[in-house]
């Protein structure tokens, strides 16, 4: 047991919501697009998992899809503007649920906390919204499982934007460089403002800016099988470096290269066209 040593007070909404989840649950997943703090909530959630005496296991959607950058893969399925390609996005959340059901087979116990980071929002991950018949669905709907979206303020997300912009011109970390361009973050707005109109959220079409009240009702209803609460983030935190950066004990989990290359061929099996047109409807979860 350590220490906290995290931005959070523990008088903020954020602070109590991440310490209650982490002391009752075994999966905690955080949801969000680019620039909403993800990843701030996630070495957050670390730092405060570890001041409970947990022992961490993280699985994240920008470390996943890595195994899948082969220059095999990659050849046949090249990013499109800066997104990963839907091929790859399939493959990867053929691995997902599969490998949450191993973790839960493997680790025992309640010393034991998964961190997930999802973004959901163009089919990143988007298997954890949605109900299958398969072994890990009822571990989903648990009590002990628990869905998270940081829900920032508008001053807050511009800040977030703005400091993604510097890391990516300038990485402190390794992770820092694999970010979402500021044009895909942009687009994945658009995507959530296409898909409210398509799930028949009300929202004010004239505005297109963010709105933190649309953002945590389009995750709401992708997540709607889900036990989920928004994490409000108000303030603007002191910069600490990177947000990956940490030290001590973490347990990544993350597909193998060979994995990678048979989830592919898996996806390509059941159909390309498939795939795309999934990517396309990413939002029926149902």
């Amino acid at each position: 047991m350590s220490a906290y040593g995290g931005v959070l007070r523990p008088e903020t909404p954020a602070y109590r919501i991440l310490d209650e989840v982490l002391r009752k649950s075994r999966i905690v997943a955080t949801c969000g697009i680019p620039g909403a703090g993800k990843s701030l909530l996630m070495r957050e959630q670390v730092l405060l998992a570890r001041a409970l005496g947990r022992r961490v296991h993280r699985l994240q959607w920008d470390v996943a899809r890595q195994a899948f950058e082969q220059p095999a893969i990659l050849a046949r399925y090249p990013e499109i503007g800066g997104s990963t390609h839907p091929v790859i996005r399939r493959a990867a959340g053929l691995w997902l649920r599969d490998a949450i059901f191993k973790w839960c087979e493997a680790n025992g116990g309640d010393e034991n906390v998964l961190l997930i980071e999802a973004p959901l929002v163009g089919g990143r991950f988007i298997e954890l919204a949605r109900v299958e018949p398969d072994a890990l669905e009822p571990i989903l709907t648990l009590s002990t499982t628990r869905f998270l979206v940081p829900q920032p303020s508008r001053e807050v997300r511009a800040a977030i934007e703005a400091a993604r912009a510097a890391e990516i011109e300038k990485p402190r970390h390794a992770r820092d460089a694999a970010n979402a361009v500021p044009t895909l973050v942009d687009e994945l707005w658009k995507a959530v403002l296409q898909a409210a109109g398509s799930l028949a959220i009300p929202f004010d079409k004239r505005a297109e800016g963010y709105s933190p009240e649309l953002y945590f009702a389009l995750y709401q209803r992708l997540l709607h099988h889900r036990r989920v609460a928004a994490v409000p983030v108000t303030e603007i935190f002191p910069d600490r470096g990177s947000p990956h950066s940490l030290s001590g004990e973490v347990t990544d989990l993350a597909p193998s290269a060979d994995s990678a290359v048979d989830l592919i061929r898996a996806v390509e099996a059941a159909g390309v066209e498939k795939a795309m047109q999934s990517a396309e409807r990413w939002f029926e979860v149902a």
